[in-house]
């Protein structure tokens, strides 16, 4: 008798071991989005990249992510969370800002540091003499 109500004890004890363990599993799967926050992954430029090319694309993956803005504009973002933005650079140093904002209002912001190097063109001054004649 004796060992027939230790293992119901035991039996129970399992039970609702499981049970807070399901909870828990359930309660980290339900609350993953708002533990992690949105992340901002930039597959291409990388940050500090030197161009001669005026017009550069920037894309990457937003991941937990539902509203994304690159130097404050919107930007779409397919249902995997990539988006592409066509940007175009001043003169020299430049820096990108992208943005993103998860469904609790928290947001996350990475840089990307662009150099625009202007090709040297070269000047030839033609001087032109003019003659008076009189």
């Amino acid at each position: 008798m004796q060992a027939n109500t230790d293992a119901r004890k035991l039996i129970k004890w399992g039970l609702s071991g499981l049970g807070v363990a399901i909870i828990i599993g359930y309660s980290y799967f339900v609350l993953n989005d708002f533990v992690r926050g949105p992340r901002i992954v930039i597959l291409s430029p990388e940050n500090g990249f030197s161009t001669t090319t005026p017009v550069i694309i920037i894309f990457g993956k937003a991941v937990h992510a539902n509203n994304i803005t690159i130097n404050d504009a919107g930007t779409p973002v397919d249902l995997n969370g990539n988006f592409r933005s066509q940007l175009i650079l001043a003169p020299g140093y430049n820096i990108m800002r992208v943005t993103a904002k998860d469904n609790y209002a928290r947001t996350v912001e990475k840089t990307i540091e662009i150099n625009l190097i202007q090709k040297e063109t070269s000047s030839t001054t033609t001087a032109t003499t003019t003659i008076n004649q009189s």
